[in-house]
């Protein structure tokens, strides 16, 4: 004996779309069929194990997917013009055509801070060093 539930919601309350979605998590336990008429989008479920449906368990099930499903629907739609630049700087990248661009990164500035910076980094290095590494590497081996 097949057991069958359906399931109505008022036609405006749920997209369609989402409602789809959220039977095709469903399909796994259950063969479903979606029907939408003037005033409502009924979701017929059909077990297809045979076994009994908890019409009330499947009833929150399919609520609380629902709003799961809307809220990613919603995350989507809000990050569709992000998704959009992306793909399309994804699609329109052009690599350097030389080494030289990808080595002007930085100032002249800009290197006699890091140069500054690794000096010193180096010297509380060589202060608070107990052990082994009294020396910078170009100490020990050169420039």
């Amino acid at each position: 004996m097949m057991h069958k539930y359906v399931i109505s919601y008022k036609n405006g309350i749920y997209p369609l779309k989402v409602i789809r979605y959220v039977s095709y998590t469903l399909t796994d336990k259950f063969w479903v069929f979606i029907k939408k008429n003037k005033g409502n989008i009924d979701i017929y479920l059909e077990s297809i194990d045979g076994k009994p449906i908890d019409k009330k368990k499947i009833k929150k099930i399919i609520d609380g997917r629902i709003k799961e499903e809307l809220i990613r629907e919603n995350i989507f739609q809000r990050t569709k013009e992000l998704r959009e630049y992306l793909i399309h700087k994804a699609l329109t990248y052009t690599p350097p055509s030389s080494i030289s661009e990808i080595e002007e990164g930085l100032t002249k500035e800009e290197e006699e801070e890091l140069e500054r910076l690794i000096k010193e980094i180096e010297e509380e290095i060589k202060k608070e060093s107990k052990d082994e590494i009294k020396k910078t590497w170009e100490e020990r081996h050169g420039n």
